[in-house]
């Protein structure tokens, strides 16, 4: 408990206060219950959390990065960032390829189901 601790400590060290906040907002105000969290696998282990990988998505968007390979970049050098979207820091990231599978295979009709409760939640506030 402690180490993890020590670890948070270290890593906020090279991530900006504000942008932790900023995230922070963003993924508590979040409703991803539409979208299943855990995909069981016939063949395999339990891939990631396809919330941690629709979180790292909303990342990629609003650091206005055009490629998968600069938000794993992103994600790698800010792992309390990566914490945030839901990920083990203790275990390896998600590759390219997991994040190129994730977006492929993610239906349209999640994302304007997830988009209609996001507005719901808004009028509310």
């Amino acid at each position: 408990m402690y180490q993890r601790q020590e670890i948070f400590n270290i890593i906020e060290l090279f991530t900006s206060q504000k942008l932790i906040n900023f995230y922070t907002k963003i993924f508590e105000n979040l409703d991803l219950s539409i979208l299943p969290d855990k995909i069981p696998s016939k063949y395999g282990p339990n891939g990631y959390s396809q919330h941690a990988l629709f979180r790292a998505f909303i990342v990629m968007k609003c650091e206005k990065f055009a490629k998968i390979t600069d938000l794993k970049d992103f994600l790698e050098n800010n792992l309390i960032i990566a914490h945030l979207c839901g990920f083990n820091i203790l275990k390896p990231l998600p590759s390219y390829s997991v994040f190129q599978r994730f977006i492929k295979k993610l239906s349209n009709s999640y994302l304007k189901e997830i988009m209609k409760n996001q507005v719901n939640i808004l009028k509310e506030l």
